[in-house]
């Protein structure tokens, strides 16, 4: 997939005030460096402890949760959101599917000198986002994963990559998510009967296919919220959602709170005529 799509990047900050009390999901998967800061966080229902310099995988399957920050200072999250097909060729998808903390492995990975490097330079792209970035960030969040898988000692499968007719059907969500899409238009492009494609495709992402982009949508709609001052009603419809009613179930339904509790409160105090 293209180098701009394959990996989001998002900066977010917290306190004990702020935060959200309400369990969340998305249709991509997510490598989290704990920039800063200490908390505990409810990851498919355990509670975990995260500190500074922690970086945290996240599937696609796991509601999680801030429960409450530790530290003095607000927690700071750099994170790298990675669209499933990015995972399948390299066979590192088993790598955020794996039990979340056991004995001989786990996702809440302390990050050494090495790591950090790659994360300081990813950071340090973001920030100059010129002609390269895009490829230069893709290049390193690809090495930053192989080296974590490393670490863990993972062994690579290649059977987790996925067949070339399933990468088709994904990159015509990712063109046209903000238009209704049929499954049976979706079967067609991967060559297959609606339920077969159905079945394989939730066997590939974790997630089937009318999840996935409710998923995306909200994920779109959500950046648009934090980085925008578009109102309610323009981001609902831009994220492909043809009526209000549908827009504020679905968004509940994956994030627990409503559309006007993502914007900063600086912001709501500014837009909240656009809010109504």
């Amino acid at each position: 997939m293209n180098a701009d799509r394959a990996i989001q990047i998002r900066r977010q900050s917290f306190n004990n005030s702020n935060k959200s009390n309400r369990p969340h999901v998305s249709h991509c998967f997510k490598a989290v460096w704990i920039r800063q800061g200490a908390a505990e966080w409810k990851i498919a229902g355990e509670l975990h402890t995260v500190y500074r310099n922690n970086i945290v995988l996240l599937n696609n399957e796991e509601e999680r949760q801030l429960e409450r920050i530790l530290s003095r200072e607000d927690l700071e999250f750099f994170t790298l959101e990675l669209e499933p097909p990015f995972l399948y060729d390299s066979g590192l998808l088993p790598l955020f599917m794996g039990p979340f903390q056991s004995q001989s492995a786990s996702r809440i990975i302390p990050a050494d000198e090495n790591l950090l490097r790659m994360l300081e330079r990813i950071e340090h792209e973001d920030r100059k986002r010129d002609g390269y970035s895009s490829i230069i960030i893709a290049a390193c969040g690809m090495q930053l994963l192989a080296e974590t898988a490393r670490a863990l000692g993972l062994v690579i499968e290649p059977r987790f990559a996925i067949n070339p007719q399933m990468k088709a059907a994904l990159a015509h969500i990712d063109e046209h998510f903000t238009r209704r899409i049929s499954l049976k238009e979706l079967a067609a492009i991967a060559y297959m009967s609606p339920t077969a494609f159905s079945k394989a495709f939730t066997k590939s992402n974790g997630i089937g296919p009318a999840q996935y982009m409710k998923r995306k949508r909200i994920g779109h709609a959500i950046r648009l919220l934090e980085e925008t001052d578009r109102t309610v009603t323009d981001i609902a419809m831009d994220s492909g959602f043809t009526n209000m009613a549908n827009f504020y179930k679905a968004f509940h339904s994956l994030t627990r709170q409503t559309p006007g509790d993502y914007r900063p409160v600086e912001d709501k105090k500014r837009l909240s005529p656009k809010l109504k």
